[in-house]
């Protein structure tokens, strides 16, 4: 091939890489398809995180999904806006198995993070990281620092390292003795470090981080005055550093505040769940200084059911309307204009986890793909 040819032939390539970057994840799985090149292509990691990239910056319509425990099934929320019935129900919610080492375990969430699920192995058999959308699965072992009992998980990205980790903390009152364990999904490999906790801080309860601008977050409360303060504590996947970062927003009466999200780019926190009253603020900026929004506040009464079911937001409709987990089996689309509600077509079992995912194509091996032989 002569310099001319070979010219030609690179230019072109970056044009259809060009073409395929600002297509949609489902027109690219069909894509995959079409011949070994644009399989290669789109496989690539360094295409996958063009593409999510292309995502975040509002390029391309991004695709998000639900994705819930006990059976493993996603939601495609979106869909219940419009009629459904008979065959569209497998469109709304589909089924999924990954391949595990041991699929006898019960499996638990501990969060997602650019289209990746992260799950914790009951019987203390290790984590599955999987993403919905490709199907591909990473069975990753557990720490050997201490048993997971107390624990408080979470799962983001650490952009400075360009890697993604599992965080737990080792005493059932949080981050009380200062030590953490690391995966990191590069290594492939655990890790103990030190991340102090001011000791006027402590956290609400045990429970999932939410990652938010490359930190998990949790609801936790200043103590340090006469009266405490709500506040956000937060793990950065960076510094690996605990710290104060929100206060939570002041409100009048007697609110405790349950429980945090994401919602678009903001930080949500909202109160109500067990109530017929749900009230949620959200805000865009990071540091103690920080301003909340009120974002909802209406009532629930109109959900069957006991009042002290607990009702999660798991995600919005572009119409307005909130999908909530309400108690641990059922997952309703609920429209607070009329304060009229539809059940998803799920499996109904006890204790599920919920999270939102979007649709991507990163893998859970990074660097590493395992044989197809």
């Amino acid at each position: 091939m002569d310099n001319a040819s070979a010219v030609a032939e690179s230019f072109a390539e970056d044009i259809l890489i060009e073409i395929l970057l600002r297509l949609p994840i489902k027109s690219l799985g069909r894509f995959k398809c079409v011949c070994k090149r644009w399989w290669s292509l789109i496989s690539d990691r360094g295409f996958a995180k063009s593409h999510l990239e292309r995502l975040k910056a509002g390029d391309i319509i991004s695709s998000q999904r639900i994705f819930k425990t006990r059976p493993l099934e996603t939601i495609n929320y979106e869909l219940l806006d419009g009629s459904i019935g008979g065959e569209d129900d497998r469109a709304v919610v589909k089924f999924h198995e990954p391949r595990m080492d041991d699929s006898s375990w019960p499996l638990e969430l501990v969060g997602s993070c650019d289209g990746l699920v992260c799950l914790s192995v009951m019987g203390y058999s290790g984590f599955v990281l999987y993403n919905p959308t490709t199907k591909k699965c990473r069975n990753l072992p557990s720490s050997d620092h201490f048993r997971p009992d107390g624990f408080l998980f979470g799962f983001g990205y650490d952009s400075r390292s360009d890697d993604y980790k599992i965080v737990q903390s080792k005493g059932r009152n949080g981050f009380e003795d200062a030590k953490v364990v690391i995966f990191s999904l590069k290594s492939g490999s655990w890790r103990t470090t030190q991340a102090k906790l001011e000791s006027h801080l402590c956290l609400y309860e045990r429970g999932d981080g939410v990652y938010w601008k490359g930190a998990l977050h949790w609801c936790g409360l200043d103590r340090s005055r006469e009266k405490a303060e709500d506040v956000i504590i937060s793990f950065d996947l960076s510094e690996e550093k605990l710290q104060q970062v929100l206060r939570l927003p002041e409100v009048n009466g007697d609110i405790s505040f349950e429980g945090l999200g994401v919602h678009g780019a903001n930080l949500f926190v909202y109160h109500g769940s067990y109530k017929d009253c749900f009230q949620a603020w959200i805000t865009s900026e990071y540091g103690k200084g920080g301003s909340w929004t009120k974002l909802y506040n209406f009532t629930t009464e109109g959900i069957s059911g006991y009042s002290f079911w607990r009702k999660i937001p798991v995600a919005y409709t572009r119409s307005g309307k909130i999908v909530f987990q309400v108690d641990v089996y059922r997952t309703i689309m609920f429209n607070p204009e009329d304060n009229t509600y539809k059940d998803y077509p799920t499996q109904c079992r006890h204790d599920v986890e919920s999270t939102i995912y979007m649709e991507t194509l990163i893998s859970p091996y990074l660097d590493y793909e395992p044989s197809r032989i």
